[in-house]
Order: C-alpha cells, then sequence, then structure tokens
C-alpha cells in the first residue's frame, strides 16, 4: 500500500502505529509510557502522554542546525496530538535510524565512544538560540529533571523569568542565581544511554529524545549528567570526565552548577505553585452542567483526533527525499 506521512489521514496514521505495535514493531520506550514503534522501513514513530510538539520542534531545530559529520539527529516528519481519551497523547513521526541503543553495548570495548559523546555536548553548545527565550524551541512548559517530579508548571518568556523560577527555591538556602550574563545555548540534557545509538556502521552516532532538550547556558548539561546517570558509574564518570574536560567550566559557572542541583532538590522535596490551584468543584459542576445540557460543540463525535499540530504551518514544507511505501511531496 502506498502511502503520504504527509498528507494521510491523522486517525488512520495513528492506527496505524497501534497496530503495528501489537504485530511487535517495538524499537524503544517503556511500557506503558512512551513507546516507539517502527511502522515502515524508513519512520518510527515515539508517542505518548508526555511527547508534546516542543519536543518535535526542538529536534527539527536540532536536526536543521547540528554537524551531522559530529552526531546525527533523526528528521522530523509529522507531529500529532490526539484526543481520544481523558489524556492527549503525542506522536512524533520521524526518519527511523537502525542500529545499536548504547545500552546494549559493551562501552568496556568501545572507550572510543566517551571523547566523542563529550564531543556532541561541546558541539551543541556552539549553536545560539538568537531571541529564543530559555526552554524548548518555540516556547512551551519545559521538562525535565530539574524541574522535578511535578514538571515546571510554567513558561519562561525570558531569562529574567528563569531566574524568578530558580530563585525562590534558592530562597530556601538565602542563595540566588543570575543567567543573565550567559548566552542561551542548545542543551540535551538527557545523556542517557538509551537516548543514544551507535549506527549500523559502527562509527556513527545518532541522539534521540529531545523532550528535555532547550535553550539554557552551556554548563546546563554538565549539572544535569548525575540526575541522568545516577545508577550507571561506568558510564556516568567518564562521560562527565570527557565533558568537564572539553567545556573547561570557569570557577563561576561550576558554582552555579551546583546551584542548579540545589534547584532541583528543592523540587525534588517541596512543592511551589506556579499555577493557579485547580478548582475541582468548578470542574465536576461543569461536568454535571454538559450532562444537563450537552452541546454539539463540547462533545464532538469526529473526528477521534480532534487537533493536530503541525511543525510548519502555512509556511512552505520542505520536499521528502526519503520516500517510504511511496511517501511522496511536502513533511508535515
Amino acid at each position: 500500500m502506498t502511502w503520504d506521512v504527509a498528507t494521510a489521514d491523522s486517525e488512520w496514521l495513528v492506527n496505524l502505529v497501534h497496530e503495528a505495535e501489537r504485530n511487535g514493531a517495538i524499537v524503544g520506550g517503556q511500557e506503558g509510557r512512551t513507546q516507539v514503534v517502527k511502522i515502515s522501513e524508513h519512520v518510527m514513530v515515539k508517542y505518548g502522554g508526555l511527547v508534546r510538539i516542543s519536543e518535535a520542534a526542538t529536534q527539527d531545530f536540532a536536526y536543521r542546525t547540528v554537524d551531522p559529520s559530529v552526531v546525527h539527529v533523526p528528521r522530523v516528519y509529522r507531529f500529532i496530538e490526539a484526543r481520544d481519551s481523558l489524556y492527549p497523547k503525542g506522536y512524533l513521526f520521524m526518519e527511523y535510524i537502525s542500529g545499536q541503543n548504547l545500552k546494549e553495548v559493551d562501552l568496556e570495548a568501545r572507550k572510543d565512544l566517551f571523547p566523542r559523546i563529550a564531543k556532541i555536548a561541546e558541539h551543541l553548545g556552539q549553536i545560539r538560540g538568537g531571541n529564543m527565550p530559555p526552554g524548548p524551541v518555540g516556547g512551551g512548559e519545559p521538562d525535565g529533571y530539574l524541574y522535578g517530579d511535578d514538571g515546571a508548571k510554567t513558561v519562561f518568556n525570558s531569562v529574567e523569568d528563569m531566574n524568578t523560577y530558580m530563585n525562590k527555591r534558592l530562597a530556601l538556602r538565602n542563595d540566588s542565581i543570575d543567567l543573565a550574563p550567559y548566552p542561551l545555548v542548545l542543551c540535551h540534557l538527557d545523556f542517557y544511554r538509551r537516548s543514544m545509538i551507535l549506527e549500523d556502521d559502527g562509527v556513527s552516532l545518532c541522539l534521540v529524545d529531545w523532550g528535555y532538550a532547550g535553550f539554557y547556558p552551556r554548563f546546563f548539561e554538565v549539572a544535569m549528567i548525575p540526575c541522568v546517570l545516577p545508577y550507571d558509574a561506568s558510564y556516568e564518570k567518564p562521560v562527565m570526565q570527557e565533558i568537564e574536560k572539553l567545556l573547561c567550566l570557569t570557577d563561576e559557572e561550576n558554582r552555579l552548577v551546583k546551584l542548579i542541583r540545589c534547584v532541583r532538590a528543592a523540587n525534588l522535596r517541596w512543592s511551589f505553585d506556579e499555577r493557579p490551584p485547580f478548582d475541582f468543584a468548578a470542574w465536576m459542576a461543569s461536568i454535571e452542567e454538559e450532562k444537563l445540557n450537552p452541546s454539539k460543540e463540547s462533545r464532538p463525535e469526529t473526528p477521534r483526533i480532534s487537533f493536530e499540530s503541525t511543525l510548519y504551518g502555512d509556511a512552505k514544507r520542505p520536499e521528502d527525499p526519503c520516500n517510504t511505501n511511496g511517501m511522496k511531496g511536502p513533511l508535515a
């Protein structure tokens, strides 16, 4: 069957993903959480409740800006958000990369990979965000280890916003931070072994899982490594050593690294209300009102996929050079 990932019906594509999953085409992720499914020779899909359009936008930006001789980033084809249940799920359609997850690689036999991983961190740290605010490309709520189990619960529209967020937590120890002097650069912030693929040529490295990535000062990458790898010393220690050697952080940057980790510790221990409290009574009242006075607008029967986000909007989209099962035309 010939199909086009850019123009195929959203519901049909989502059903294709779940059919492939039932047929055992899972190539990554965790059961019951985010899954990665291969749906054709050239396309894989990462999907789940934590997959957001901000991840797709950040990965797409990385694909377009990184040097592929340093690291390969899978090309983004399309993003769909499906609201078929109480919680929406994101479906990120991207280029399929064949190879070994670093979790499966014997690093004792491949110690040459450690300096190359550090080189990736250094390279990303040279890609500036221009006028973009802290956080994911295109804005939105940032995610990651820094924000603890509950997430950031806010959006940073400026460096000042992020300073305010962090200083609210650092006030617990009578300390403060100012990130304004430091340029915002592309940080991945999830250098976990499962986030890297050693491709079939045994040389090329591919970096996936861009959900925590965004624009931050370069030392954020160093600050988050112990959070990513607390139980993998055989990987964490050499990676950290190589990254620190390449980045050569100043004494002040190393001091700020410690403060960033204090912010994470505060987020894990304390609750900070960044949003207005949820009005449960009002929510229940609205449900009861809907039962008494159902409306077509509030209860659409079709389509099952009620919202779709694309990366390019009305702008001209790039042609896809890699057809899949007859894939032609622009990417969505």
